[in-house]
């Protein structure tokens, strides 16, 4: 799933800010917003002015040590919300409930992928701390991620009280801890409570009769009809794994001049059993900027794989925002184009950290489609990913939290803003 940015990076960011005596919660949002500028004056202070409404008493706390993690996740979530032109009320209520997940003492990674369901429908920040910490239990608990994650998706798709939800946690993780198939438990968990037959007690109760009974019998176990936001299927085999940079660029915000103001198709990447297509080569940081209007060279590798770039990216728009998720169901930023490439043949990391790390850098005015395109939130690395898809009109799919799937402008006042840098899969 997308690793947003190392929260530890960014409190160190932050801690200028944090240093003046008796610094609360109000006036150090404020300042890291009077900072950013992707903002206009009138823009910050009605989004300060819903903040002060929302957090009320709880602005004035002061921010000690221990309330510190929770401002760089606050930040992070409104800058997602700003990406998709939230209201400012709607950006305070999300952060405020990413606030309190915090103060509850839920994990700060988790909290700040998580609280972007807020965008979708009000969520308690208490629930939002329920759901943070049942993920990183059941990660603990050797349950693959895109399967813990779903679980959170899950539950809030369907409302589940914090109760019910930790009854499908514990049995999910106690199924994998009898050796059971994590997907196939959990399809029959979720497959089940689907069908509104039983509550989440009996329904575990009937996992783990029917898992034993199968193993028994040495049978397949029967399962619900469910199609969850993990993978159903692994991915193709690969036929090319993009190269780490062997010069990778920090991974720091750059702050880049101002731009100028369904069905899935077969690969047609060429297949075969030779060593992988391209070597890595010495990667310069990319400072310099292709002459004006000037096209990249052509790809004859690009022009055999983009068709199927084409047809798998479509297929995916309009699928949900999924913290975590890996398929039609469900997805997230990095999510959609590791798959996107992945169902191509083309292996690229899971994680647009990860992602940031590969292939070769692209000068913003020599972009092509097929390029990653990447922004951070807050100055502090890399926090979202999305594919250049129209390079002479600078449009870029991305998985957005609250519309999902969707086409953007590169040229986005926010996205503008926020831009760190583009890298080439395939040159």
């Amino acid at each position: 799933m997308k690793r947003l940015f190392p929260l530890a990076l960014v409190a160190l960011l932050l801690r200028p800010a944090l240093a003046a005596e008796r610094q609360n919660v109000l006036e150090t949002l404020g300042a890291a917003l009077a900072s950013d500028r992707a903002y206009d004056a009138p823009e910050r202070e009605r989004l300060l002015a819903a903040i002060r409404e929302r957090f009320a008493d709880y602005g004035l706390q002061v921010v000690t040590p221990e309330r510190q993690p929770a401002i760089p996740v606050v930040l992070a979530v409104i800058t997602e919300g700003s990406f998709d032109e939230a209201p400012p009320d709607r950006m305070a209520d999300v952060a405020f409930a990413a606030y309190q997940a915090m103060q509850r003492g839920a994990p700060a990674e988790e909290v700040q992928g998580i609280a972007l369901y807020g965008y979708r429908k009000k969520i308690a920040g208490d629930t939002i701390a329920a759901w943070a910490n049942g993920y990183r239990q059941l990660v603990e608990a050797r349950v693959p991620d895109p399967v813990a994650a779903d679980l959170v998706n899950f539950a809030m798709n369907r409302d589940l009280t914090v109760n019910d939800f930790d009854t499908l946690k514990w049995a999910l993780a106690s199924g994998v801890k009898e050796g059971y198939d994590a997907k196939q438990y959990s399809t029959f968990l979720l497959g089940s409570m689907l069908l509104g037959k039983s509550g989440p007690g009996t329904i575990s109760g009937d996992a783990k009769a029917e898992f034993r009974r199968a193993a028994a019998e040495h049978r397949a176990p029967r399962l619900p009809k469910y199609e969850g936001s993990f993978s159903p299927k692994p991915p193709p085999p690969p036929v090319y794994e993009a190269p780490v940079s062997p010069n990778p660029p920090a991974d720091v915000a750059q702050t880049p001049a101002p731009a100028p103001v369904k069905p899935k198709l077969a690969s047609p990447y060429p297949i075969d059993t030779t060593p992988p297509l391209m070597k890595p080569r010495s990667i310069k940081r990319a400072t310099a900027a292709a002459p004006p209007g000037e096209a990249p060279a052509d790809s004859p590798k690009m022009a055999a794989l983009w068709p199927g770039l084409d047809a798998t990216y479509h297929s995916y728009l309009g699928t949900p925002y999924v913290w975590g998720g890996v398929s039609h169901s469900g997805i997230d930023c990095s999510g959609l184009t590791s798959n996107t490439y992945g169902e191509n043949r083309i292996k690229i990391p899971r994680v647009s950290r990860d992602q940031y790390h590969i292939g070769s850098v692209v000068a913003d005015s020599g972009l092509r489609d097929g390029d990653l395109v990447f922004f951070n939130t807050l100055g502090a690395g890399v926090s979202h990913v999305g594919m250049v898809v129209d390079a002479k009109t600078r449009r870029f799919v991305q998985a957005s939290s609250s519309k999902g799937v969707t086409v953007s402008d590169l040229d986005g006042k926010y996205y503008k803003t926020r831009y760190l840098g583009a890298r080439r899969v395939v040159p």
